[in-house]
């Protein structure tokens, strides 16, 4: 459109001729001050011109105009977009004045409706035409130009004060009052400017500013404001519209609110200025809208892109900071749950505790400990009701659940979301709730793999134990501080045992820093004799090592009266015997003999005792004809144990009969009473016996009793190993089989070297039939390649990886979990080493000289071969090479051309069956996107729309992917090329002559490579034109040919071969030079792609290419001809 159709010409001449000098004096002083204008070239009826023109100005903000740009139009017509901002500018000044008459009002609305219209319309930032100070000017128009109060009186009715002479009588003033009676007089003036508004122009001023939000709302569709907090921020500044509209600005407030929520939540900082406006502009909701918004906020909430989550729990949290809402008679029933503070607070942010995202379940977990430092009791209350068993809140927030989500957290596999817990915790617990899930969520973390966890962790237990222990004379119970202290160490003397060994792992620590001083000492004995004597004894068994200055006088004085009383728990007891350990040395000769003799002679009294008593018990059962059918099988099971604990700790008192005895479990009724039974039994394999008739919980119970006898007799160990590995593969019962894997890995920690030779039996019970078992095997043997006591030896990678396609996809996360987060940490080339080996062993290939040579056992359970199992080999192939880095695909690359394609090229290995899948799988290796380097896929480690926890991450991820696509040089590139193409040639030939299906598998290789190599292979082809014209024309044929497949699968054409009624032809074959011309001669070669002349060469003439030959296939390379 011509400027005429968008001004009225009389108006367009007259903006062409507004003074320059008056528009540049505007914009140099920013806006804030306009000399005034002439009236001759102000626009007449100007809210008639700015109403027509805003809407002849919206199709170019909704991009449906097809003509050019509004910019275009306005520079071609000679008109100025700076000359129209000013003036726009001057209008929108003028209603900024107290004693802007109505008119004036109402342009100042419309010109920053056009104004902020301008912005929306794409362009606006080239053509300069936003700025700061006018934007915001414009934002607060409304502010500026609608009364403060509609309903106003005027300061004097023109009908009262008609009276004599209309005017009162005012003393006589001095001259020198003179100017202050001005004054008063203008103000009075001013104020009688500002009241003389009619209905009709409330009425024309209102539409002009749901002119101006309109605006806004298009505004923020198109022009980013990420940039401007403050001017975001003013966006929201037409709060009071809605205290004067009432009901008809409430569905544009609606509307508003949205698009925040929508389009401002882009960075972290922005997000709190977003939550902010959103809480003021919901106060000036009714209940009803409110609750209508809350709702509607509650499924935004769980929109599947992060960032939405996020805000969501941002607004939440500035929300609980209002006072709450309560509901009214015109609230309908469904939406009264939405307004207490507890919904936001269960529903939204305890909510987002399980989110898919780390980022998110971080933030909802500080949220939530947030919540308890918020002035508002509502929100407290909230909280404590989560965690409160009482029978109101029984039946949806029960404490066990919620603290055990908040201790499951503190091993969450996020970084942030694992030191949110530990701190969410650590706030919770200074209101006394979560004792328990405290020492579970946070003393377990002290051996968390990342060292930051353990240093909060090791921070939390400082400054709630160590640094609150103080002299028994000290202690008040009135102190929450002391008495939260004791209260933990109590729970980890009793509740809370199995945490001893991650809370010895602090003291460590702490030891190395010289935390304990004596003073401390002293403090902790003089509660020895205390109440809290059980927790004092536990914090000096774990410091007693690292600190040896020790009143060594109340240690013995307390092991005395341990002797004489009875009155100590078994748990006391043995943390005074740990620090007399710890000890000894520095006491005297006589002293140690004393206490040397009264445990030896308790060991043997009592252990001898409870052997005798478990012997005579399980003799009666096992040796009795009859003593099987009428057994307490709970009975048997403790007699077992015990004995078990007992050769733990007095091996000597465990004779060669009780071992029969517990063998004869797993077998048949042996006569125990003869030697030679003894050393038969002994020395023979379980399966040697008939199989015992007790119960398989029997059974079991004695495998672990047997391995516990093992751990203590190294010829127990080298006799029953056998037995423990033909168990594994004989035995159908399951508790027997995981207790055997238990047993035989415990004992692998014992006689490593021993126990190497089975580690294949204990690998081969990760194809088991019990899931069980499985996912045990795999727990065990992660354990044992992380201490290194079992190396990545034979078959046991590739029979570890294989969990990876477990039937069960517990098992197959387990396994993923492990090799990456456990084992991968430890050994980071362990991947890369063994993949070429993957391809052969995954295929049953044994005819390579180098790899899969090595013995194996079970390779039926273990198969991968055949077509049936494609699927599973190449989803362990892109586990394996997600997580190489760059530098590991591109030599693993180079390594797959050199030891497969270059051994087929050569001859070494032959295109035979087996030797065709393994070929027809490594091209398909080679053109999985996984192994592409990640500059060249454009993807740069693990990826997703998910943000990462702050903007420094950020940021340092963008560096490192840029420098990460640096690396890849264009030195690389060629050596990938040099080091491909001619092995890839030379058997693209061999193929061709043997018209093998591989073929296919290697032309949709080399499309790939192609595609991200194409400037370097055409480089490498310049020597012989001839040779890449005939590569090129081969991949257009073989995209033909892919194209005409698909529209087969599709039913298009060949219904009977789609259909299985008739067998597809196999695909043809791929000649050269002459043979090539022959074959396509139905496809004629344009000249363009190849020169006629050069056509009719026959291959011997050609001339001798110049490739690098590889040192491994350099007789092949020599010869370019076929």
């Amino acid at each position: 459109p011509e400027p005429m159709m968008l001004f009225h010409q009389e108006h367009a001449q007259t903006l062409l001729g507004v003074p320059a000098g008056w528009v540049d004096a505007v914009w140099d002083f920013e806006f804030t001050e306009t000399e005034p204008l002439d009236a001759a070239i102000a626009i007449k009826n100007g809210s008639v011109e700015f109403q027509t023109l805003y809407n002849r100005l919206i199709p170019y903000v909704t991009d449906t105009e097809g003509t050019d740009s509004v910019w275009t139009v306005f520079g071609d017509n000679g008109i100025s977009v700076k000359s129209l901002v000013a003036v726009l500018s001057y209008f929108v000044l003028g209603g900024k004045s107290h004693t802007a008459n109505a008119q004036q009002r109402i342009n100042a609305l419309q010109a920053a409706s056009l104004y902020l219209l301008l912005l929306g319309i794409p362009g606006s930032v080239v053509n300069k035409v936003f700025h700061q100070i006018l934007f915001d000017t414009c934002l607060n128009t409304v502010s500026h130009c609608w009364p403060q109060s509609s309903v106003k009186k005027r300061k004097k009715d023109p009908l009262k004060s008609s009276q004599g002479d209309g005017k009162r009588s005012k003393p006589h003033r001095k001259d020198n009052d003179r100017d202050n009676d001005e004054m008063e007089i203008d103000e009075d003036e001013e104020q009688e400017e500002e009241v003389h508004l009619s209905p009709q122009d409330l009425l024309k001023m209102r539409e002009g500013v749901v002119l101006l939000v309109k605006s806004v709302l298009h505004l923020l569709l198109k022009f980013p404001l990420k940039d401007e907090p403050l001017s975001a921020e003013n966006c929201v500044q037409v709060i009071h519209i809605v205290d004067e509209l009432k009901e008809p600005a409430l569905p544009v407030l609606r509307i508003l609110l949205q698009h925040i929520c929508f389009r401002m939540v882009d960075k972290t900082d922005y997000r709190m200025h977003g939550a902010q406006a959103v809480a003021r502009l919901l106060t000036k909701m009714p209940c009803a809208g409110y609750a209508s918004f809350i709702k509607w906020l509650f499924d935004y909430s769980r929109h599947a892109k992060v960032t939405y989550r996020m805000f969501a729990l941002d607004i939440a949290m500035v929300l609980l900071e209002q006072p709450e809402r309560e509901g009214d008679e015109n609230l309908a029933p469904e939406l009264v749950s939405f307004l207490p503070h507890k919904f936001l607070v269960h529903n939204m942010v305890f909510g987002r505790r399980s989110d898919t995202s780390p980022t998110v379940r971080g933030h909802a977990l500080t949220c939530l400990a947030q919540c308890l430092e918020l002035p508002s009791m509502n929100a407290t209350r909230c909280v404590k009701e989560l965690f409160s068993t009482s029978e109101s809140h029984r039946h949806t927030f029960t404490d066990e659940v919620t603290l055990a989500v908040l201790s499951e957290r503190t091993r969450d596999p996020a970084l942030s979301v694992k030191k949110k817990a530990l701190q969410c915790l650590m706030d919770l617990l200074a209101s006394n709730m979560v004792q328990k899930a405290w020492l579970r969520g946070v003393v377990p973390a002290m051996v968390d793999t990342e060292s930051s966890v353990q240093e909060k962790a090791l921070e939390c237990l400082e400054q709630t134990i160590l640094s609150q222990v103080k002299s028994h004379s000290s202690y008040s119970y009135r102190d929450a501080h002391q008495t939260l202290t004791w209260d933990l160490l109590g729970l980890l003397c009793n509740d809370c045992q199995d945490l001893s060994r991650y809370f010895s792992r602090a003291f460590t620590v702490w030891s190395k820093q010289n935390k304990f001083t004596e003073a401390f000492i002293n403090n902790l004995i003089s509660h020895t004799e205390a109440e809290h004597a059980a927790g004092a004894w536990l914090l000096l068994s774990k410091v007693a090592s690292s600190c040896p200055l020790f009143d060594y006088g109340k240690i013995l004085d307390a092991w005395d009266d341990l002797v004489r009383s009875k009155n100590f728990t078994v748990t006391t007891s043995c943390h005074i015997l740990c620090v007399i350990g710890d000890i000894c040395e520095h006491l005297n000769e006589d002293t140690k003999c004393r206490i040397l003799n009264y445990l030896q002679k308790f060991l043997n009294e009592h252990c001898g005792e409870l052997v005798s008593l478990c012997e005579v018990y399980l003799s009666g059962v096992i040796l009795n004809e009859n003593g099987a059918e009428n057994l307490n099988e709970d009975l048997v099971v403790k007699h077992l144990y015990t004995l078990g604990v007992v050769s733990l700790h007095c091996p000597s008192k465990v004779g060669k009969r009780i071992v029969i005895l517990v063998q004869s479990v797993l077998t048949s009724n042996v006569d125990v009473h003869t030697e030679a039974s003894e050393e038969l039994a002994g020395s023979q394999p379980l399966t040697q016996f008939k199989p015992s008739s007790m119960p398989s919980t029997v059974r079991a119970h004695a495998v672990v009793t047997l391995g516990k006898f093992c751990l203590q007799h190294e010829e127990l160990t080298r006799k029953y190993l056998p037995a423990f590995a033909r168990e594994l593969e004989m035995c159908r019962e399951l508790a027997v089989r995981s207790n055997v894997v238990v047993v035989m890995c415990d004992l692998c920690m014992r006689y490593t070297n021993m126990v190497d030779r089975y580690v294949p039996n204990v690998s081969a019970c990760l194809r088991d039939k019990e899931p069980l078992i499985r996912k045990q095997t795999l727990t065990m043997l992660t354990n044992l390649l992380q201490e290194e006591f079992v190396k990545w030896k034979g078959s046991l990678f590739f029979r570890f990886v294989t969990a990876l396609v477990d039937p069960d996809p517990s098992i197959a996360s387990l396994c993923e979990y492990c090799l990456v987060h456990q084992l991968l940490k430890k050994n980071p080339v362990m991947f890369s080493q063994h993949f070429i080996e993957c391809i052969f062993h995954f295929n049953s290939y044994e005819k390579h000289n180098t790899y899969n040579k090595f013995p194996q056992t079970d390779r039926a359970k273990f198969s991968l071969k055949g077509a049936q199992n494609k699927e599973k080999r190449f989803r362990i192939y892109r586990f394996l090479l997600e997580n190489f880095t760059d530098a590991q695909r591109f030599n693993i690359t180079i390594k797959i051309c050199q030891n497969i394609l270059a051994c087929f090229v050569d001859g070494e290995l032959l295109l035979d069956a087996d030797g065709a899948a393994v070929l027809g799988e490594t091209f398909g290796i080679l053109s999985l996107k996984e192994i592409k380097l990640s500059a060249l896929s454009g993807a740069a480690g693990l990826g997703g729309d998910e943000p990462q926890e702050d903007e420094q991450m950020a940021m340092a991820k963008a560096v490192m992917e840029v420098a990460q696509k640096k690396a890849i040089s264009q030195v690389q590139k060629k050596v990938f090329i040099e080091s491909m193409i001619p092995i890839i040639i030379h058997l693209k030939s061999i193929l061709e002559q043997k018209r093998s299906p591989v073929l296919k598998d290697l032309m949709g290789y080399l499309q790939l490579t192609m595609q991200d190599y194409r400037g370097e292979v055409k480089e490498f082809f310049a020597a012989d034109e001839q040779l890449a014209a005939e590569l090129e024309y081969n991949l257009k044929m073989y995209e033909k040919e892919l194209e005409t497949e698909a529209q087969m699968a599709h039913g298009s054409i060949g219904g009977e071969a789609s259909s299985g009624g008739l067998p597809v032809s196999p695909r043809p074959s791929y000649p050269r030079g002459l043979e090539f011309r022959k074959y396509y001669s139905c496809y004629p070669i344009p000249v363009s792609v190849v020169p006629p002349d050069r056509l009719c060469h026959p291959p011997a003439c050609r001339p001798q290419s110049p490739w690098p030959a590889h040192p491994k296939t350099f007789p092949v390379r020599q010869v370019t001809t076929c």
